[in-house]
């Protein structure tokens, strides 16, 4: 007996047939009878993806575009259940993952969304900055005036009330768009600015893979910032005040200041990271300031040239 509501799993993925073997695995732990998995092939060219995600019987929904926002989309609107909760194929749950969110949402009527706990994968060996991780040891309640990391679409749960009120994800953010990171926090802006509340639920655990070597973090930084500062931009046109702390944060308690600390401590790398986040940050906000913004969402490429 979960003692729960049933909920909808959606899961997105691009030819990363191992690390989503891994987590649907962890997730026939953690699924109840009547719960729903949906695995969100994103412009695969491995046909072993659907495989696999047929074969732990998820629903396959394919996407012929990449984007993790679109593929996030897709496999929301394919869903059934009010509870939707989403999951990302570097990310290991633990069996009560599910039922922590689902009773979050329950518990507390207000919030919009739920954020659950992210570690880093034990045993996947040491990094020089770990990624999606969140890893609080008390609920909290989150609103707009929260400051710091509210968490990761990684491991989220999502009112299916609240995505149709604002539209799901802006397909122009997150891996594979325009805008290359932010989806959740823009989310959760728009789902702030519409009223909802939100909330984290540690007793929700799941576990990410720290697979990214130094490189790859340069490049994921400077994701990050190009993300935030679409972010930042957006916000400027319905929230000054929020985008005046989010720019505050992005750009100097995680930026500058951050760079500074790691310079005289001689962390070399942690330097290079930081200026890469605040560079990307500035660039991503100059691209995205003329942008068009229609119901919260950037207008497509096409839509904006033509307008």
């Amino acid at each position: 007996m979960t003692g729960r509501g049933p909920c909808s799993v959606v899961l997105p993925t691009r030819d990363r047939a191992e690390r989503l073997r891994r987590c649907l695995e962890s997730l026939t732990e953690a699924l109840a009878p009547g719960d729903e998995l949906i695995v969100v092939d994103s412009a695969s060219s491995d046909p072993e993806v659907a495989a696999i995600a047929a074969s732990a019987g998820a629903v396959v929904v394919r996407c012929d575009r990449p984007g993790v926002d679109r593929a996030r989309n897709a496999g929301w609107r394919r869903s059934s259940h009010a509870a939707v909760l989403f999951v990302d194929d570097d990310v290991v749950v633990e069996p009560g993952w599910a039922d922590a969110l689902v009773r979050a949402l329950e518990v507390h009527p207000a919030a919009g969304f739920v954020t659950g706990r992210i570690d880093a994968l034990p045993g996947d060996g040491d990094r020089d900055r770990p990624v999606a991780v969140k890893d609080d040891d008390a609920p909290a309640r989150l609103t707009a005036a929260t400051t710091g990391t509210l968490g990761h679409s990684a491991s989220l749960a999502v009112r299916r009330e609240a995505l149709e009120a604002i539209g799901g994800f802006d397909e122009a953010m997150g891996a594979g768009a325009r805008f290359q990171s932010s989806p959740e926090v823009d989310l959760f802006d728009r789902l702030f600015a519409a009223g909802w509340e939100g909330w984290y639920e540690p007793a929700s655990r799941a576990w990410h893979e720290q697979w990214r070597g130094r490189r790859q973090l340069v490049v994921l930084d400077w994701r990050y910032g190009m993300g935030a500062g679409a972010r930042i931009a957006k916000l400027v046109r319905s929230d000054r005040a929020r985008a005046r702390r989010v720019a505050r944060e992005v750009l100097w308690a995680t930026g500058l200041r951050t760079a500074w600390q790691d310079l005289r401590a001689g962390y070399q790398t942690g330097v290079v990271l930081r200026l890469a986040q605040v560079l990307g940050a500035v660039v991503g906000y100059a691209v995205a300031r003329p942008v068009p913004v229609h119901d919260g969402h950037y207008r497509p490429r096409s839509a904006s040239s033509a307008s």
